[in-house]
């Protein structure tokens, strides 16, 4: 994509952000509840955070915890260099981003801000300071069609190997395989040996969001996004995968699925959830 073509698509969606925020001022319409966005990465939350926003009124806040700026800010305070790789959420100073990250979202929630979306950990420092004040939504995918896309688009930017096996031996795909793990238990990283009693937190954590939603029936999530937050979506699409397609034989894909097995845990109670919540 030429340099022309990215600067027409993003004022292409600003138009359509503010064209929404304009028209619901004009309506006095808006959000039912004020409303946190946790964003897990590769799950088509790009594309729904632009529908979000432009559910917001001009004259309420939309607080954006942008993902590439908060790994240098992060890597600023913590090392003293402008580096975006450096604390980059998947890697070993991860850590000092979802640090960073829950700062900046208590402090948006202190602010009142109306929508606040990031790639954040569920801490408890959130669960007790922003929940009962703020609905809590996210969007989920297949765990391992997930972990594929995160992983093409890792090997896209020189931070994993794009031999499956080297890949699969390190700690990007542990990451990569224990997200949903990760931001709801709300910790940077899980070792093998706390997967157990993480996963018990991580269920426990399904429980304070409003909403759940699933990529493979996003038109499911916006009519349910309408009943709770009292608001119509206008669903694009953007920032599909990029990245060498990557061939799995039979045993990587089963390794893969078996490091996997947590979030898909997660994933199947999520959907219970859902299918509870629709009867």
């Amino acid at each position: 994509m030429s340099l022309f073509d990215v600067a027409q698509s993003r004022t292409t969606r600003r138009s359509r952000v503010y064209s929404g925020r304009i028209k619901r001022s004009i309506l006095g319409a808006g959000l039912r509840h004020p409303a946190i966005f946790l964003h897990l990465p590769k799950c088509g939350g790009t594309s729904l955070s632009e529908a979000l926003y432009a559910t917001v009124p001009i004259h309420k806040r939309v607080g954006v915890i942008d993902a590439l700026s908060t790994r240098r800010a992060a890597s600023v305070l913590a090392f003293g260099e402008d580096d975006a790789w450096r604390c980059h959420d998947d890697l070993e100073h991860g850590h000092h981003t979802f640090d960073l990250r829950e700062r900046l979202l208590l402090t948006h929630g202190c602010w009142h801000t109306d929508l606040i979306h990031g790639h954040v950990l569920l801490t408890d420092q959130i669960r007790k300071h922003l929940l009962g004040r703020y609905k809590l939504l996210t969007i989920m995918r297949d765990p391992v069609a997930r972990t594929i896309s995160n992983y093409r688009m890792a090997v896209a930017a020189g931070i994993a190997d794009p031999n499956p096996d080297i890949w699969l031996q390190s700690p990007i795909a542990r990451a990569h395989c224990t997200t949903y793990l990760r931001y709801l238990s709300g910790q940077h990283s899980v070792p093998k040996e706390a997967e157990t009693a993480s996963l018990v937190r991580a269920t426990e954590a399904l429980k304070d969001f409003s909403l759940i939603g699933f990529l493979e029936d996003i038109e499911g999530f916006a009519h349910a996004f309408e009943r709770v937050f009292g608001a119509t979506l206008s669903l694009h699409k953007y920032n599909q995968a990029k990245g060498p397609e990557i061939t799995f034989t039979s045993a990587q894909k089963d390794q893969l699925c078996e490091m996997c097995a947590a979030d898909a845990a997660l994933y199947a109670r999520a959907k219970e959830f859902q299918d509870l919540t629709d009867e």
